[in-house]
């Protein structure tokens, strides 16, 4: 009669495990693997046959496929450390690189001004004590000339739009002049003359413009 009760007690228990899979199937089944789907069905199976074995068997198994994924785990976590690892010292060597590159241009730029700054330095002596207006207007037209020369070595180009039409685009407001007799948005004076590296405006130049005023008709 006891082994009776075992068995009914046993029955009783893998219908109660069914049931509870089948409430939850629809959640599992978004959730859960193939493979997963398939070893809960194994075990459930062996707790229906009762085969305590074959699920000491199967929970050792599973346990081993654990510390195996923990360990794949510390593995992919070690090598993801180390990618990023690498990945910031590519970008400190990056941001060397670019400095250096960055320091070798202004390198490059400041030596074409150089031998204007020995020009000024030796203009500046020759004339301290006994200034010549004359010769040094020739020697500062001579340090401008040198100037002009290296910002052409430099592809920056001089705007200087003196009665040109005016053009926001290369040009700068700074005043007006009204006139019966001028047409409007003629540069009349250039206040400092602007920049342009390449098609890349650096600095607008600095402009008085036309305005044409109305008559009074009320003197007419």
């Amino acid at each position: 009669m006891e082994e009776k009760n075992e068995e009914e007690f046993i029955e009783v228990d893998v219908e109660s495990v069914e049931e509870t899979k089948d409430t939850k199937k629809v959640e599992e089944d978004d959730q859960e693997t193939k493979e997963l789907k398939e070893v809960r069905e194994e075990v459930l199976n062996f707790i229906k046959d009762a085969n305590t074995d074959k699920l000491l068997e199967k929970y050792i198994a599973l346990f081993r496929d654990l510390k195996d994924s923990n360990k794949l785990k510390e593995e992919y976590l070690e090598t993801a450390q180390l990618v990023q690892a690498e990945f910031e010292n590519y970008k400190k060597r990056i941001h060397k690189d670019q400095e250096w590159y960055s320091f070798q241009n202004k390198q490059k730029i400041l030596q074409k001004f150089l031998p204007i700054f020995d020009d000024i330095e030796r203009t500046n002596l020759m004339f301290e004590n006994q200034p010549d207006p004359v010769e040094l207007k020739e020697a500062i037209g001579l340090i401008f000339n040198n100037l002009k020369s290296t910002f052409e070595s430099l592809e920056l180009e001089i705007i200087e739009p003196i009665k040109e039409t005016f053009n926001p685009q290369y040009h700068e407001i700074v005043h007006f002049i009204e006139g019966e007799d001028l047409k409007d948005n003629q540069i009349m004076e250039v206040i400092s003359k602007g920049f342009k590296l390449g098609n890349i405006v650096i600095r607008p130049a600095k402009v008085v413009i036309s305005k044409k005023a109305k008559k009074d008709k009320s003197k007419e």
